[in-house]
């Protein structure tokens, strides 16, 4: 099992409950293939570095996930690029699962 962060950004013009949904999507599909939402939080609204897709500011959700296999990142990632609220993301390894595990 592989653990996984995962930072996606949002667009920035969506209230609570349209951001709720978002993630709900996010963690059903995740679930509809039989891995693992670990934890799933809306950080908030924040500037972008530089612009993406004409927006300036994006709200930031972090996703901690589980994934069986590594395959499932790259179908997640299209996943996510297909998604159209989606602005950007990035997928890292989560070591401190793995660190915790070791122990």
């Amino acid at each position: 099992m592989n653990y996984y962060e995962i930072l996606y950004v949002v667009n920035p013009n969506h209230g609570k409950d349209k951001i709720s949904e978002i993630i709900g999507e996010v963690n059903s599909h995740i679930e509809s293939k039989k891995h693992a939402v670990v934890d799933h939080n809306f950080w908030e609204k924040k500037a972008l570095a530089y612009p993406v897709k004409k927006q300036k500011y994006g709200n930031y959700i972090l996703l901690n996930a589980e994934f069986k296999n590594s395959d499932f990142v790259n179908e997640f990632k299209v996943f996510l690029n297909l998604h159209a609220e989606v602005l950007k993301y990035i997928i890292t390894v989560s070591y401190t699962h793995l660190r915790a595990h070791e122990t």
